[in-house]
Formats: structure tokens, sequence, C-alpha cells
């Protein structure tokens, strides 16, 4: 009996790894001054267990072996199904690092960032000045409309802290 190709056994391996990891980091958690030296930590621990449990229901349930298959099926798929997923990829990493540059670049200089990058990627290359000018309003004209219209404070251009 053939299986179908499914990530079940991927994930639940993936599951595992971070209900390890994250167990790890909750019971090295400082202790409390007073009380129960473990009630700070019971709800991460709780947390890692169950994660840990479903990663083992889910390799039990899916196999490996299908998974094996799924990650063969996507190295075989079309062009244009690689391209997305590529674009996805790419929005992911540019997503990402727009949080790590958002408090240290400011709103306007890192959301024009973002507005740029995305653009690049939905639209194409060809259209950098249209997508430049897109991001830049976009960023200027919602930075003064929360800053100044509404009074909610963004972070500010780097150089005037």
């Amino acid at each position: 009996m053939s299986k179908q190709p499914n990530w079940d056994g991927l994930t639940g391996l993936f599951s595992i790894v971070f209900g390890l990891t994250y167990g790890g980091y909750a019971y090295n958690m400082p202790q409390p001054m007073f009380g129960n030296p473990l009630e700070a930590i019971f709800m991460p621990l709780a947390i890692s267990a169950i994660a840990i449990f479903i990663g083992v229901l889910l390799i039990i349930k899916g196999g490996i072996q299908p998974s094996i298959l799924a990650i063969k099926s996507l190295l075989n798929e079309s062009q244009q199904r690689k391209v997305d997923r590529r674009k996805i990829a790419i929005t992911c990493v540019i997503s990402f690092l727009y949080a790590l540059t958002f408090e240290h670049l400011g709103y306007v200089v890192s959301t024009f960032f973002f507005m740029f990058a995305m653009l690049m990627v939905t639209c194409g290359q060809q259209y950098w000045k249209k997508g430049a000018l897109i991001a830049f309003v976009f960023a200027t004209g919602v930075f003064f409309t929360f800053n100044d219209l509404l009074s909610v404070n963004l972070p500010p251009f780097p150089l005037f802290n």
C-alpha cells in the first residue's frame, strides 16, 4: 500500500525540536525569589510537552516516508510554482528584516525599504521608479498622518532621536 505525499512526518519532527528547545529555555528561566520555584515555568513546560506530544502523534500518523515523497514532489513541481514559492520565501525574509530594522531605522526609512522591496517582488524590477515613489509617499504620508493628525508616536527618523 503506497502512501500519499504529506508533510506530517517533517512537521512532527519540527514540533518535537521546537518543544525540546522551548522546554529547555523554559527550564533554565530564573527562579522566583519566593514561592514555588516551578510556578513560573509550569505553563511554558506544559506548552513544550504538548508540542512534543503533537509531534510524536504526527510522526506516528503520517510517517517519514510520505514526507520524503512530498519533498521529491516539491523538487519536481512546475517552474511557475517554484517562482511563486521563491516569492513567498523572499516576502518572509523581507518581513523579518523589516521587523528587525523598524526600531533602529525609524518608521519612515524601514517602511520605505519594506514597501519598495515588496513592490519589486510583486511588480518586477522594471517598475523600480514607480515603486520608490509609491513607497516614499506611503511611508511619509502614514508617518505624518499618525504623528501629526492622530498624535500616535511612531519611531522617528534615526537622526532626530
